[in-house]
C-alpha cells in the first residue's frame, strides 16, 4: 500500500505531532494573558506542587538549567484563525513559571540567594534571562482525549520504572530531605572516588547512601535497605539537630575522602555497602555513635584509633585483599562471608563494623 496516498484513518493514524520546538517563557506569558493556552487539570498526574517545589523550579530556570519538556494539545480554529494550546503534561511547571512571571509567587529558601524575590524585584538582566529562557514543547495537533491517554500509556510503557529513592525525592519536602540533597552535591570529590557508578547516581542512590550516613550519626548502625531509609525520611519531619549532624558528616567524609578512600579507589571495598560501614566505624572513633542495632560493646571507642592514618590505610588494604581472595585464611572467613552476603543486614554490618574498627587502630591487623 502507498501510505502517502492511503486514507490515514485506515492505518490507525489519527493525529499530527509537531517536531520539538523551543518557546521562550515570554510566549507562554503572552498566551496566558490572551487566554490562548489552557492548563488542563484533567490530565494532571499527581498532587499539586508544594511552594518549595515551585520555588526550586523557578530557581532552576533562573540559573539556566534545563527542565523537562511539556506536551500541548494544539487546536486550530479555522473561523477565527486562532491557535489554542492545551497543556496536557507539564501543567505544574508552567503554572509555577506563569505565577512567578505575574508576581504571584515569592521564592522561598530553596532558591538560595534569590529567596524572597518576585519577578518584579529581580534585576533587569535576570528578568530578561527569565523571559528569554526556552522551554521545549511537543504539540499534539488536533488530538482527542483518547489520543492523549494513548500518548501517556506509551510513554509509561517504555519508561524506566521509578525506584524508591526517586519516589522519596518527590514525596518529601523537609529540611532533612534538602540537607541530604545539598550534602550530596557538596561532596563531589567523594563521589569521584567511584563509591557509586554514574548510573546509580542518576537513579539517586547517592541520596540513599547519604541518608544512611545521616542515620548512622543519629541512630547508629541498623538494618538497611530502601524501606528502612524511607522510614527515616518519614520520621524526620523536623530536624532540630541539623547543624550538628551535618558537621559530623562533614568531619567523617573529610577523613574518608582526603586520607583513606583514595588509597583504595576502584577497589572492592570502595563501594557503597562497605564505605557506609567504614563511615560508621570512623564516626564512632571520632565522636561516638548511638548503639543502634549493635551490642553496646561494639560502639565503645578505642584509645589511639585514627592516630596513625598510614597504618589504618595499610589495614584497610589488607581487608580489601581478604575480600577479593577466593580462599582467605581461616581466621578471616567470617569477615569474608559477611562482605559477600546481604550487606544491608545487621548481621553482615556488625562483623564488618568490628573489623573496620580494628583496622583504625595503630597496629597491623594482618601480621
Amino acid at each position: 500500500m502507498d501510505l502517502a496516498a492511503a486514507d490515514l484513518s485506515s492505518v490507525g493514524v489519527r493525529m499530527d505531532q509537531s517536531s520539538p520546538e523551543h518557546y521562550p517563557i515570554a510566549d507562554f506569558l503572552k498566551w496566558h494573558k490572551e487566554d490562548s493556552i489552557l492548563l488542563n487539570p484533567q490530565f494532571q498526574r499527581g498532587s499539586v506542587w508544594t511552594p518549595a517545589a515551585r520555588t526550586y523550579l523557578v530557581d532552576t530556570v533562573l540559573r539556566g538549567y534545563p527542565i523537562p519538556k511539556i506536551l500541548m494539545r494544539t487546536s486550530i480554529d479555522r473561523a477565527s484563525h486562532r491557535i489554542f494550546r492545551e497543556v496536557v503534561d507539564g501543567q505544574q511547571r508552567l503554572q509555577s513559571i506563569i505565577d512567578f512571571g505575574n508576581d504571584k509567587l515569592i521564592l522561598g529558601t530553596r532558591a538560595g540567594n534569590f529567596a524572597g524575590k518576585t519577578y518584579s524585584t529581580l534585576p533587569e538582566e535576570l528578568q530578561m534571562k527569565f523571559l528569554a529562557y526556552k522551554i521545549t514543547g511537543e504539540q499534539l495537533i488536533n488530538a482527542t482525549d483518547d489520543d492523549v491517554l494513548e500518548v501517556f500509556a506509551r510513554i509509561n510503557s517504555y519508561s524506566v520504572p521509578v525506584i524508591e529513592p526517586e519516589l522519596r525525592n518527590a514525596a518529601y519536602d523537609t529540611d532533612f530531605k534538602w540537607s541530604i540533597y545539598n550534602k550530596v552535591r557538596q561532596w563531589h570529590d567523594f563521589w569521584g572516588l567511584g563509591v557509586l557508578s554514574q548510573r546509580e547516581r542518576v537513579r539517586m542512590l547517592d541520596q540513599s547512601l547519604m541518608a544512611e550516613m545521616y542515620g548512622v550519626i543519629m541512630n547508629g548502625v541498623t538494618d538497611g535497605g530502601q524501606p528502612r531509609i524511607t522510614k527515616l525520611y518519614k520520621a524526620m519531619t523536623h530536624f532540630p539537630d541539623q547543624t550538628e549532624v551535618e558537621q559530623k558528616v562533614d568531619d567523617v567524609l573529610e577523613i574518608l575522602t582526603r586520607q583513606i578512600l583514595p588509597n583504595i579507589k576502584g577497589e572492592a571495598l570502595c563501594k557503597a555497602p562497605h564505605v557506609l560501614v567504614l563511615f560508621a566505624a570512623v564516626a564512632n572513633e571520632m565522636f561516638g555513635i548511638p548503639a543502634g542495632d549493635l551490642e553496646l560493646t561494639n560502639t565503645e571507642r578505642h584509645p589511639g584509633a585514627l592516630s596513625r592514618i598510614d597504618l589504618a590505610v595499610e589495614n584497610i588494604l589488607f581487608l580489601n585483599d581478604v575480600f577479593k581472595s577466593d580462599d582467605p585464611p581461616a581466621n578471616w572467613q567470617r569477615f569474608w562471608r559477611a562482605s559477600k552476603t546481604t550487606t544491608h543486614r545487621i548481621s553482615s554490618r556488625k562483623v564488618r563494623f568490628e573489623e573496620f574498627s580494628r583496622a583504625l587502630l595503630p597496629v597491623h591487623i594482618g601480621g
